[in-house]
């Protein structure tokens, strides 16, 4: 029996999905990451940090400083550093 190791993608809607946060820069993980993703350019981590209590800031173009970013991708890499050590 043969089977064609090939897979063909076709999608006709020509949207390119991205499977990083535009933010802190995670891979999306979860279905809530890629709707979080495309109404707001962020995972639901960062959505939930920064994005969600300031959704009209947000959307006129609101980030954090990029000092303020660089501490929380740190503190996240230290905790998913911890997961992996136990």
């Amino acid at each position: 029996m043969f089977i064609n190791p090939d897979i063909k993608l076709i999608d006709k809607t020509g949207e390119k999905d991205n499977f990083f946060c535009n933010l802190c820069g995670f891979p999306l993980q979860t279905h809530d990451d890629f709707k979080k993703h495309k109404e707001y350019s962020c995972c639901t981590e960062c959505y939930l940090t920064y994005a969600e209590s300031r959704r009209k800031e947000w959307k006129d173009g609101w980030r954090p400083e990029q000092t303020v970013l660089d501490e929380y991708i740190y503190m996240r890499k230290q905790i998913k550093m911890q997961g992996v050590e136990k």
